[in-house]
């Protein structure tokens, strides 16, 4: 089986995805019924930004030997883990030349097909190494779900809960790799949208039990050695 090759070497910055996808029905009451359609699929987008002649090569023969994006068995190892039946995921690859002799290009690499996670998934989303709830600035949003109609007489509403739903943004721009990968972890587990945990909110430190990533999608920013970025949102949902 072709492996992607690992010279030249990618460089800083570059991101990884997890994308799951899940179904949620809501009923009258804020209540949740969810399920997952599938186990999950990465993505590594990579960045090359000083490539020789020489080097620029080697990555034009492998995506020339894919045919673009049609090979999709080819192996990808990233961080010491070999990830199986990959592709390229468009048919175009650009190269630029922007000093004489020195190229510079990106490359997405997919997953087909993703194995299950094993492990249980916490109680608590993952305080911060610091003790601190999560990086500033964050978001704390109220909503509120209110149904209304607009009749010839004026306007009839109804809310469908008589507290508001809280939303928190979680994460921080500047993570160390432990901390950037407690929330991968948590997020991997939950299976995006569809398992639930607590979080408590960072000012009042009130625990809310019913909460879930209010996204299927999450990107981890490699922005230089041991330093990450990585943005989520949480979502209480009764």
């Amino acid at each position: 089986m072709a492996a992607y090759p690992t010279s030249p070497m990618w460089s800083y910055p570059l991101t990884r995805t997890l994308e799951f996808d899940t179904r949620i029905g809501q009923g009258d009451d804020g209540t949740e019924q969810r399920w997952p359609l599938h186990t999950g699929r990465e993505s590594w987008a990579l960045t090359y930004p000083r490539l020789t002649l020489a080097e620029r090569d080697i990555l034009l023969a492998f995506f020339e030997a894919c045919k673009g994006s049609f090979d999709q068995a080819f192996d990808f190892v990233f961080a010491g883990t070999t990830y199986t039946g990959c592709y390229f995921d468009a048919d175009k690859l650009q190269v630029v030349e922007r000093n004489p002799l020195q190229w510079s290009a990106s490359v997405t690499i997919r997953q087909v097909t993703r194995a299950a996670d094993a492990g249980s998934l916490p109680a608590d989303f993952p305080a911060l190494a610091s003790g601190a709830r999560l990086q500033r600035p964050y978001t704390l949003e109220w909503n509120f779900d209110t149904v209304a109609v607009r009749t010839e007489g004026g306007r009839f509403s109804r809310y469908r809960q008589g507290a508001p739903f809280r939303i928190w943004s979680a994460g921080g721009a500047v993570l160390t790799d432990d901390d950037a990968v407690a929330i991968w972890d948590m997020f991997r587990l939950a299976r995006g949208r569809w398992a639930t945990f607590h979080f408590a909110d960072p000012d009042s430190l009130t625990e809310y039990t019913s909460c879930r990533f209010a996204e299927d999608k999450i990107e981890r920013r490699y922005l230089e050695p041991r330093v990450n970025a990585v943005d989520v949102t949480i979502q209480q949902f009764i």
